[in-house]
């Protein structure tokens, strides 16, 4: 099976940790009705806790990456966990916004973001076939918290009041530490490029799993030898059973994520039973200013540029929608439970979403590319169905939540599988890392100009109108990908090998 116990116990992990980490977050609206009367603010300044939070957790993304890169998931997850139960203990003794911005909004966001990236990146590192799917079960963990939460939140400030409430979720988010802890890496793997002996031009390619002792299967007569390793693990070598082979090469598969740096090696064809011998030549050396290029020139590719200015419009369209719909459905007239339950709504579309993001991603006839954008416009077009007078009643809005949930979700499911659609999975995890940067300056930007357009003009309806139009520019933007492709004749990007055996990404057009 496909990912293991080890890929299901990820999963299941990071599940977990974004039931948590969004379902705190993305709630944040049920306490804005609370604090703009206990404050006496502006729907500006209270909606300004909630999107700096939700800025910081997904604009944290490039940390969460360079972190991963020096420290192995699990650790960066732990430390997430960490921060964030340290800004969330100290709300309820909060005098003030301000120190709520600092808290809640700068150091539990950064927390979130810590723990968030390396959980839903690992998920998808564990699968290949199902990568989509697998991803999109992950996800729907957001949805099932956004279900949750605002329910128990509104309960619990019914009986505690906002400051004893947050005591409790402070308390259920102490769980990220056990979750996190469950993180298990992936399994470092080789490839190796290997010749039928009765045709050397016809080359086959074979995985190897270096944590395990393995038997190699093929098509037809696999390598004989050791291959030898860059990494204290392995150091001596990993044995390969032997069988019949002439000349071929070796190449590095996913060395540079994995931290397993193998030279190349040969097979000695007039001897088929020597071991594959280690190379002495060593890789020329990047200066710093090759490093970055390359650094860049694998993730910056016109497509991603695209897909990252289409991730801030509709996040910008999202957090306006998350934080405003329950203040919105007060001022209308709905009691607070009304409002809780119709927010817990959109989770619940959401949850549903993500599950099917993931299954449409992993058919084969299907574009991922124009399910996301037609996402994007669904979940624009429904906000601005909400100011019309005959939708506010309680089951008119429960429908128009649903499926704005729905929509979300199915976005929030192919994030992972569009990213690397676009990248490839060797650039997947910093491609993800600033994906998020986008999602952050999305959802910082937009509900503090929807405040301001309330405390300007005095009409809620205009933050639903706001919501809707981001989020069809986002698709809008999108819709760019596809149409370049067809008019300039261009395709996926392709993996190239340098000279050291590393492979990056090559995208068709800078």
């Amino acid at each position: 099976m496909e990912g293991g116990l080890e890929g299901a116990l990820v999963v299941a992990a990071a599940f977990c940790i974004q039931i948590l980490a969004f379902g705190t977050s993305q709630s944040i609206g049920i306490y804005n009705i609370e604090w703009l009367r206990y404050f006496d603010s502006g729907a500006a300044a209270v909606s300004l806790v909630g999107s700096i939070n939700l800025g910081v957790f997904l604009g944290a993304g490039p940390v969460s990456s360079l972190l991963m890169s020096r420290w192995s998931h699990r650790q960066v997850a732990m430390l997430g966990a960490v921060l964030a139960n340290l800004g969330l203990i100290v709300m309820p003794f909060a005098p003030n916004l301000v120190f709520m911005y600092a808290f809640f909004g700068i150091l539990t966001g950064l927390g979130n973001s810590l723990v968030y990236v390396p959980s839903h990146v690992l998920s998808g590192l564990y699968y290949s076939k199902h990568r989509s799917l697998a991803t999109g079960i992950a996800t729907a963990g957001s949805g099932f918290g956004t279900t949750v939460f605002p329910i128990v939140i509104n309960e619990l400030i019914q009986y505690y009041g906002w400051r004893g409430s947050l005591f409790i979720i402070s308390g259920l988010n102490l769980h990220l530490l056990i979750f996190t802890a469950l993180l298990w890496p992936v399994p470092r793997r080789t490839q190796v490029l290997v010749s039928r002996a009765d045709n050397l031009e016809e080359a086959e390619s074979v995985t190897i799993n270096v944590n395990q002792n393995v038997e190699i299967e093929m098509r037809s007569d696999t390598i004989s030898g050791t291959v030898y390793c860059d990494n204290e693990d392995h150091k001596d070598g990993v044995s390969l059973p032997s069988k019949v082979l002439n000349q071929q090469s070796y190449k590095n598969g996913e060395c540079k994520d994995e931290g397993l740096c193998v030279e190349n090696v040969n097979i000695d064809k007039n001897n088929v039973s020597s071991p594959l011998m280690r190379s002495t030549s060593k890789p020329q050396a990047l200066s710093v200013k090759q490093k970055i290029q390359q650094y860049f020139s694998a993730v910056f590719t016109t497509d991603f540029i695209i897909y990252f200015l289409s991730n801030i419009f509709w996040n910008a369209g999202a957090g306006i929608m998350l934080i405003f719909f329950a203040e919105y459905v007060f001022s209308i007239g709905l009691d607070k439970q009304d409002s809780s339950i119709l927010y817990a709504l959109i989770g619940a579309g959401n949850c549903v979403g993500c599950v099917l993001g993931g299954l449409l991603g992993n058919i084969k006839h299907f574009d991922r590319i124009h399910v996301y954008l037609l996402g994007n416009i669904g979940a624009g077009l429904l906000p601005c169905l909400i100011p019309w007078k005959a939708t506010h009643t309680f089951w008119c809005l429960a429908i128009i939540v649903v499926l704005f949930g729905l929509m979300f979700g199915i976005i929030l499911g192919l994030l992972v599988v569009v990213t690397s659609d676009l990248l490839g999975t060797e650039a997947l995890g910093r491609g993800f890392g600033y994906l998020m940067l986008s999602n952050g300056i999305g959802t910082f930007s937009g509900p503090p100009i929807a405040g301001l357009l309330i405390d300007s003009f005095k009409n809620n309806d205009l933050a639903m109108f706001l919501s809707g139009g981001f989020s069809i520019l986002g698709g809008a933007v999108m819709c760019l990908v596809p149409l370049r492709r067809r008019f300039c004749h261009t395709s996926h990007p392709t993996v190239v090998r340098c000279q050291d055996g590393e492979e990056i990404i090559e995208p068709p057009d800078r």
